[in-house]
């Protein structure tokens, strides 16, 4: 929805004449430092009514009163508030750009340098970039038709040059170029991206580590960055995050008593905070966590749409909707889900195969791939799912997420690396409704028995292989 910003609506006129009349009686600060030019100056003489606006008063308690600066909520959903931030100017929480735009794209700022502002709101408190506004916080505004692009090229720095990605919430405006009358300059349009403060400790894909300090970003120094991993290295476990738009009564009672018993020693919700089932956010509000919704939540999907498989079926070899059999979303509990992939593959891998032939694939082997995947997936990834394609000649299974910078497609059989360490501890006592066993009964072998039992079953070795942000195993059909 677009927002219609007018300058004069900011404020009531005996405001404006108050604000006039306190000016005047200020003289210039002469501050080298300040970065008012005079066509922002304009802008305020236009809005109170005088001939020349003394702008160290801008930033006095009184005139803060009068003109309303956007304070710590950093909430920009009204004319008022948006055009009260472009008169106070940047500070540690707001970054006005003007875009350079074309048919082509956008020249100018980089990417680069657009995802070190990004980087440098999440790695402080976050903020908000203001896009077609100067540096003297004037609107030249973004082309309307052009907005769509812009929107597609913001969202593509955050996801593409930020480590990890960066998810903005972005907002288009117009705001008026003038007063308003016949003379007055046309409408801006302008684009708002809130940046959240970042839950974990974010740079760019350039390797550069920013924080916002003031109205700008600096390079953090390698003490700052060791303190910065050191607050936050917590919320690195993102599994052990509280997911906001969930409540308690997402969680399945039924599940709870299974894995917990029926009569706990302690009150429920202690229980359920001890073992990170829940957790409390900011404004100390109880919610379940990432591990808690996909171990023990009905529908975990409703509230973390991701974290489901996709499992297809072709006739062929290769990705073709002429060759698909069958099509599903397998959703509910990381148990349920894992349970369904595993039946999915056993219901189709005999197809087109002699009766009294050998099984296509172990299926002890298909089971531990997929509880590697759901155990081990990057559910941070927003929009990513596992996904799981049955061909003619092979089984592939994507995961979200890259292997840490610490280990390789090489180290993997040899070294562990658990990425969501609270669901895997579930995972380790939650029983299969299929085989009645735990899901996860030793730690750091399910690489190993994949390699070797696959190889031995098909007579040709599993590959993992990586590409971009997923991991992909391939395994082989046994030949009939």
């Amino acid at each position: 929805m677009l927002v219609r910003a007018h300058p004069l609506r900011a404020f009531g006129s005996s405001s404006l004449l108050a604000l006039g009349a306190r000016l005047e009686s200020h003289p210039e600060c002469g501050r080298r430092d300040c970065r008012q030019t005079p066509r922002q100056n304009a802008t305020w003489r236009k809005l109170a009514g005088v001939k020349d606006l003394p702008h160290s008063y801008r930033n006095t308690r009184p005139a803060q009163a009068l003109i309303g600066v956007a304070g710590e909520a950093d909430v920009f959903d009204t004319a008022e508030q948006i055009h009260d931030q472009l008169l106070a100017g940047e500070d540690s929480r707001v970054e006005f750009k003007a875009l350079q735009v074309t048919e082509r794209g956008v020249r100018a700022p980089n990417a680069e340098g657009l995802a070190g502002e990004l980087v440098a709101f999440a790695n402080a408190e976050g903020g908000t970039l203001f896009l077609g506004v100067d540096d003297a916080g004037e609107p030249v505004g973004i082309p309307r038709h052009h907005l769509d692009m812009v929107d597609r090229w913001l969202v593509n720095i955050a996801t593409e040059n930020c480590d990890p990605p960066i998810r903005p919430i972005i907002r288009k405006h117009v705001v008026d170029g003038g007063d308003g009358g016949d003379e007055g300059e046309p409408e801006k349009h302008l684009i708002l991206a809130t940046i959240p403060r970042g839950l974990y400790v974010h740079r760019t894909t350039s390797g550069r580590y920013y924080q916002r300090i003031g109205s700008s970003k600096r390079d953090l120094t390698p003490t700052e960055l060791a303190r910065l991993f050191q607050q936050r290295g917590r919320e690195y476990v993102f599994d052990e995050q509280p997911v906001l738009t969930a409540d308690v009564a997402a969680l399945n009672q039924h599940r709870l008593e299974a894995f917990f018993g029926r009569s706990p020693t302690i009150p429920w919700l202690d229980l359920l905070r001890n073992t990170r089932v829940v957790a409390a956010s900011e404004d100390g509000a109880t919610h379940p966590t990432v591990a808690g919704l996909l171990a023990f939540a009905t529908e975990p999907s409703d509230f973390l749409p991701s974290c489901t498989i996709e499992a297809v079926c072709y006739a062929g070899t290769a990705l073709s909707s002429e060759d698909l059999i069958h099509v599903e979303r397998l959703a509910g509990p990381a148990a349920d889900q894992i349970d369904a992939a595993v039946s999915f593959v056993a219901r189709f891998m005999q197809e087109a195969r002699p009766a009294d032939s050998d099984p296509a694939y172990d299926i002890d082997v298909i089971d531990e791939a997929v509880v590697n995947a759901v155990a081990h997936r990057d559910y941070a990834i927003s929009g990513a799912k596992i996904r799981l394609f049955l061909f003619a000649d092979r089984i592939e299974i994507y995961s979200p997420g890259k292997l840490p910078n610490t280990l390789s497609i090489e180290d993997m059989p040899y070294r562990t690396f658990t990425r969501n360490q609270l669901l895997v501890s579930f995972l380790s006592r939650l029983h299969s409704k299929r085989t009645g066993q735990v899901f996860l009964e030793s730690r750091g072998e399910g690489v190993r028995k994949i390699l070797r039992i696959g190889e031995a079953h098909s007579g040709r070795m599993p590959e993992y292989q990586l590409f971009g942000d997923e991991l992909r195993l391939t395994l082989w059909k046994r030949a009939a």
